[in-house]
């Protein structure tokens, strides 16, 4: 699964929280970090997209917060900094089970001369589970129109996939931008960024 951990419009100080938050997710999940938005200070991420597949991350889906005095700000009256971690499904590429693969064999519809009009050579390849198909009527054999169909079948679902990711994508950036404070999964507290209980 992508697990995406944002600190919103980017506040020094939330910023600072997630790369706490970071440190924090090494030392108790195993992850690989996919994408990592540094913020403007020091020891600051922005943004930071992980995938995992530790299912434990789900109980963490929601706003976490830091309690703490601003290490840039030491007169700024808040304490209180919000950031959200949301779980989303997983970035496995859907793969073409061929076994699932229906051919249909056909006419071409196309003029052509005697073995166009006479033969069975065009291909359909039907991919039931996701809907999709794909034709050939490229070739005048059979074997070799199937391969084609397959192939085509193939672009058309890394085409879906692409459309999904990038949905994906604005998805997180969207909500990403929308942090609900109070109420928080997790708290932590200080420099040291204990965890209460």
């Amino acid at each position: 699964m992508l697990v995406h951990i944002s600190s919103g419009s980017g506040v020094d100080e939330v910023c600072r929280a997630v790369w706490h938050f970071k440190n924090w997710l090494e030392k108790n999940y195993e992850f690989e970090v996919i994408d990592e938005q540094l913020g403007s200070c020091r020891r600051c991420i922005k943004s930071l997209l992980i995938e995992s597949s530790d299912k434990r991350l789900l109980e963490l889906h929601g706003t976490h917060q830091w309690r703490a005095t601003s290490p840039f700000r030491p007169k700024h009256k808040r304490k209180n900094w919000y950031f959200t971690l949301r779980c989303y499904g997983s970035n496995n590429i859907h793969k073409i089970d061929e076994k699932q693969v229906v051919y249909q064999t056909m006419r071409s519809p196309k003029k052509g001369g005697q073995h166009v009009n006479t033969t069975s050579s065009g291909v359909r390849a039907i991919y039931k589970p996701l809907g999709i198909e794909a034709v050939s009527f490229d070739h005048r054999s059979q074997y070799r129109n199937k391969q084609v169909a397959l192939f085509r079948l193939m672009e058309k679902l890394e085409t879906l996939v692409m459309e999904k990711e990038s949905n994906e994508t604005q998805k997180r950036w969207k909500e990403g931008k929308e942090i609900q404070r109070g109420d928080a999964v997790l708290v932590f507290e200080g420099e040291g960024f204990v965890k209460l209980d």
